[in-house]
């Protein structure tokens, strides 16, 4: 009969989830939002897969439990009827939860898009993912691996040495050999990666002081040496931003100077002309003031607009092939009186082999002529002016240098760049202050260079271009 009675239940067991599966008489609405089924649908596919594979076990489970009692039980015995009486309930439940799993994954499974996300939002990709992520740096991976062996064999060895005492002197061994030491470089790593946490956190927050003291060769001392090279980087930045934003406020007080001069003294002529009893001599002196300062105010603005232009990239060279010895002989050539009238003394050397080299001409001029009226204006009086063309490699090397009539003192060469600088702070000298600007960015349009060098009181700039 306990047999009998025993198939009847497996085969109604079947039954009963074949009922399940098809006919649903629980009525899951698959759509519809409730709490198990959204908390259901937020773990990874994997671990539903595991917690289904668990539940059809309890099931399997249950009904063995169940056999069991149908063949070895009297259905008199009272603690049978209890048992039966909760073992039936869990079994409809475990039923029921792992058709709904299986209902809620076919659901979830039938598009293309949904299989894709559901792999992106796997445990084991981001399983898998973390440990590609540990061997980036295979010593770290190597040592995380090795730290989590001699974990699991010194638990092992603890149990061993438990239950068999004539293990204890080997444990003990390998404890203080093996197990210790390691616990004491671990504790050593964690402590220099706090210490490396707490700077960079400083170094977040803006404190670049203290560097990171880099110890050994191993992935922490090449990640502190990184930091430290950001933080170098860091202050720099700051640096450079600190030098550009007192650049920009010198840029504009030195505009702002340089073009109300000439604008002040050119109301004030003009109101002066407005008088009546001025005789002829000095009307024409007051024109002639006018005309000198009018044109010192169109040289600055079109300077100005020029060196904006270049430093844009808004400007096109006509390129073509030069003479450069013949072009820098033109350049002298403009100024060869005021030489002669120059208290100073001008020491040219051209080289006699033919330099060519594709410049814009007229650009390239710009450049000669801007650096001979700096000489003219800048050099110290009865001082010499050298003024050199030679061949160095396959490059036009022109160099012209003075003694200054101006202290540079410790003049920053680079800000001698810089758009309005000049050597004469106290800018009574007629000059715009783009001179240099305007030569750096026509050389740098040509691909050459332009070097200054400042030693005491000598200025020297050497400007290079590739020649054919």
């Amino acid at each position: 009969f306990h047999q009998r009675l025993l198939v009847v239940i497996w085969i109604l067991s079947l039954l009963s989830i074949i009922m399940l599966f098809f006919i649903r008489p629980f009525k899951i609405e698959m759509n519809k939002e409730n709490f198990l089924l959204s908390t259901i649908r937020k773990w990874p596919f994997d671990v539903r897969a595991f917690c289904l594979f668990i539940t059809g076990y309890g099931v399997i489970i249950d009904l063995f439990v169940l056999s069991d009692h149908l063949s070895f039980t009297s259905f008199i015995d009272h603690l049978f009827i209890a048992e039966l009486i909760i073992a039936i309930p869990i079994l409809y439940f475990l039923v029921w939860f792992a058709v709904m799993q299986l209902l809620l994954m076919i659901e979830d499974m039938n598009t293309e898009e949904k299989r894709l996300r559901a792999y992106k939002k796997s445990l084991s990709l981001h399983v898998a993912q973390d440990l590609r992520n540990l061997f980036l740096s295979m010593s770290v991976g190597l040592q995380s691996v090795a730290l989590l062996v001699i974990v699991f064999l010194a638990g092992v060895g603890i149990v061993g040495a438990m239950t068999a005492y004539d293990l204890v002197p080997v444990y003990i061994v390998l404890f203080f050999t093996i197990a210790l030491p390691a616990m004491i470089i671990f504790l050593r790593r964690m402590s220099y990666l706090n210490k490396i946490m707490k700077q960079t956190e400083d170094i977040a927050e803006g404190r670049l002081n203290s560097e990171i003291k880099v110890r050994g060769k191993l992935a922490l001392a090449k990640h502190a040496a990184n930091l430290n090279r950001l933080r170098e980087g860091v202050r720099n930045s700051l640096t450079e931003q600190a030098k550009s934003e007192r650049l920009k406020t010198e840029l504009i007080t030195n505009v702002s100077h340089d073009l109300r001069t000439p604008l002040t003294s050119i109301i004030t002529y003009t109101d002066l002309l407005k008088n009546p009893d001025l005789t002829e001599d000095e009307r024409n002196s007051y024109v002639s003031i006018l005309d000198k300062k009018s044109q010192r105010l169109k040289t600055l603005i079109e300077d100005l607009f020029e060196v904006s232009k270049m430093a844009s990239g808004n400007i096109e060279l006509q390129k073509q092939k030069v003479n450069l010895n013949q072009l820098l002989k033109q350049a002298l050539g403009e100024h060869e009186e005021d030489m002669e009238k120059a208290a100073m003394d001008f020491r040219i050397h051209i080289t006699d082999e033919v330099l060519m080299a594709y410049v814009d001409g007229q650009k390239w001029w710009r450049v000669l002529d801007n650096l001979i009226i700096n000489a003219f204006k800048y050099t110290l009086e009865g001082t010499r002016v050298y003024i050199s063309l030679d061949k160095v490699e396959q490059q036009a090397q022109f160099v012209i240098k003075n003694i200054t009539k101006y202290e540079l003192g410790d003049q920053n060469v680079e800000e001698l760049y810089e758009r309005f600088k000049r050597a004469d702070t106290s800018r009574h000298t007629d000059g715009s202050g783009l001179g240099l600007a305007i030569s750096q960015s026509i050389v740098d349009l040509h691909e050459g260079k332009m070097d200054i060098t400042v030693d005491g009181d000598l200025f020297k700039v050497t400007v290079t271009v590739p020649i054919v």
